[in-house]
């Protein structure tokens, strides 16, 4: 069998949630199958950590003159004249024509449920992206039961098309760090403690706006430093972010780190006093997976994913509810014993999410077992 899987998001740098997910599932196949053959189609040469390391694995460069339109273009020629028998899709956009069995993950639907938070261009292609693989996929992979049942209520599918599979964790990179080694990370990046942090885009969909009233009003009642720290890249809306924390009476305890290397976010979460995560929708939930395996405790929305990931090793309170987020903040601060047994949940929790089994599971769909 040939297995087509289009590794352009798998070779983006940086990194988010959605490219990770790509390049793991890439990296598990290698380990996993040595029988079929696989095309890795990529508009650029592949990246040193994603070169095939067997000769079942080849990396096919489709070469493309334009910035963008790399799939519906140079993939969909690649299907007329040179079909696999399945296609693999990790992300949301389909060629305009596929293989012999088509199989596409679809990570969330927040852009039905949210279109303020998204660009026309953003809205638009994930819309055509959707109605493209409506008609071409098989299969339609979901990392959520909830993403799942909102995709049957949305665009009312056939539930037996969808088949949810759960994203992974690396347990290898994201690992309680000793606290010797945060330490000496805190004064370089001079950061004070103590701190809560929050992980991952900032933009509106993350509700990180929010997130400084919730600050705001936490640091209203505590009357003591307690720092809040901003990890990730901007996003077009970025400027309300930005008047938010200028308009802070406590914006010098709010840092902006912007986007960081991979194994610098297991140190910081590990010095941190919580994750908090006050996000209006999610397919599934990365950061808080990612924290609740470098033992920090979780405070997040109850809304959408969440609750299905994160379970009874987090604290939970209404996505736009200020004094609810920051009773649960001042909460974990007061009691220790609380916070410890947060942090053995999360551990816990966190060890039921792999990367194998995410990888053995969508095998099987590939293959059609």
């Amino acid at each position: 069998m040939v297995i087509g899987i289009d590794t352009s998001r798998a070779n983006h740098f940086p990194r988010g949630g959605v490219e990770w997910y790509a390049y793991y599932l890439i990296r598990e196949f290698y380990k996993l199958d040595h029988l079929n053959e696989y095309i890795l189609y990529t508009p650029d040469k592949l990246n040193k950590d994603l070169q095939p390391p067997s000769s079942n694995f080849k990396e096919k460069i489709l070469n493309w003159p334009l910035k963008r339109f790399w799939t519906l273009g140079r993939m969909s020629w690649e299907m007329i004249f040179s079909r696999p028998d399945v296609l693999f899709i990790p992300s949301h956009t389909f060629p305009l024509v596929g293989a012999k069995r088509n199989v596409i993950t679809w990570h969330d639907v927040g852009y039905e449920r949210y279109p303020e938070n998204y660009t026309r261009w953003e809205l638009a292609s994930l819309r055509q992206g959707l109605k493209i693989a409506l008609k071409i996929a098989e299969t339609i992979i979901s990392v959520s039961e909830f993403t799942k049942s909102e995709m049957v209520r949305i665009y009312d599918i056939d539930p037996k098309r969808i088949k949810v599979i759960h994203l992974g964790c690396d347990h290898d990179k994201w690992f309680p760090v000793a606290q010797q080694t945060v330490k000496g990370f805190l004064q370089r990046r001079n950061i004070n403690l103590p701190y809560f942090v929050f992980l991952g885009r900032l933009s509106l969909k993350k509700n990180v706006a929010g997130l400084i009233r919730i600050y705001n009003r936490f640091r209203e009642r505590l009357h003591q430093p307690h720092n809040l720290i901003l990890v990730g890249s901007e996003t077009p809306f970025h400027q309300e972010i930005n008047e938010e924390i200028r308009n802070s009476p406590f914006r010098n305890e709010i840092k902006k780190l912007g986007w960081l290397p991979i194994n610098d976010l297991p140190v910081l979460l590990s010095g941190a006093t919580a994750l908090i995560y006050p996000s209006i929708y999610e397919g599934f939930g990365l950061p808080p997976l990612e924290a609740m395996s470098c033992g920090c405790p979780v405070i997040a929305s109850d809304s959408s994913s969440l609750p299905e990931i994160v379970s009874d090793a987090g604290l939970y309170a209404q996505t736009h509810d200020i004094e609810g987020f920051a009773d649960q903040m001042i909460k974990l601060i007061e009691n220790e014993n609380l916070r410890d047994d947060l942090i053995t949940k999360g551990l816990e929790r966190s060890k039921l999410f792999n990367w194998q089994t995410c990888a053995k599971e969508t095998l099987k769909v590939l293959k059609g077992d």
